[in-house]
């Protein structure tokens, strides 16, 4: 009698024992609808460098971080918050000598790092860059002048679109849709106080940042000095144009 009771307990003693060193996973957790898969082409990314470039003592092939500095809306919505990671490798490298004074920096971007670690592949271009912020503290001007603050549009992001960008936590203004949802004017920048010496979305090239250049290649945006070494502190400004 004892040996039925065990063979018919067995088969049942087995797959309890499967199922416990086998636990069925748990369902991953739903996507963020909201966040975007990629950005269209001609939004406008404002970012700032994270640490300092420095054309003599970078290589071919380094890293380097930028983040972004202002709220990505869509719908009335952050789908990309201030502060998102912007990750770049430099592409070139030349820096300034006594025997061959010029000095140049290529740099690409590659992917943007959301906050819960998902990353989107990005390809853009420098479309402006400017000194840091605090470099204005003291009220000195650019480019002999009031920097270009003005608003400008910002482009849309794929599947809802982008519907603009808020720095600071101020509130965006309202975009016009057609009806597949895409901005046909969307929000802009909003423009900053004329002492701040903030890039705005229709800034170009390089302001506040003397002998330097800004020009661009299918692989990378390049900053060129013709007389002295290239170096981009932390802080630096970026308006990054989606390509």
């Amino acid at each position: 009698m004892k040996k039925i009771v065990l063979i018919l307990a067995s088969p049942i003693l087995l797959a309890t024992l499967a199922f416990a060193q086998n636990p069925t996973a748990p369902p991953p957790a739903p996507a963020d609808q909201s966040a975007p898969t990629q950005f269209a082409a001609g939004t406008i990314i404002p970012a700032e460098l994270s640490k300092s470039v420095d054309a003599k003592k970078i290589k071919v092939g380094d890293p380097f971080e930028a983040k972004t500095t202002a709220d990505m809306l869509s719908n009335g919505k952050v789908i990309m918050p201030r502060n998102t990671r912007v990750l770049g490798h430099v592409t070139s490298v030349k820096a300034h000598t006594k025997e061959s004074p010029d000095s140049t920096v290529g740099l690409a971007f590659d992917r943007l790092v959301m906050k819960d670690g998902h990353e989107i592949p990005l390809q853009a271009s420098v479309q402006a860059i400017g000194a840091p912020m605090n470099a204005f503290g003291t009220g000195s001007s650019v480019n002999g002048g009031a920097p270009d603050l003005s608003a400008a549009p910002m482009g849309g992001a794929s599947g809802g679109g982008m519907g603009g960008s808020r720095s600071g936590g101020g509130t965006p203004a309202p975009s016009s849709t057609a009806s597949s949802g895409m901005p046909t004017s969307p929000d802009p920048v909003p423009p900053h106080g004329p002492s701040t010496g903030a890039l705005g979305a229709s800034s170009m090239g390089v302001i506040g940042l003397k002998d330097l250049s800004l020009s661009a290649t299918p692989q990378a945006s390049v900053v060129s000095s013709g007389n002295k070494n290239v170096h981009l502190d932390g802080g630096t400004q970026l308006m990054l144009k989606v390509q």
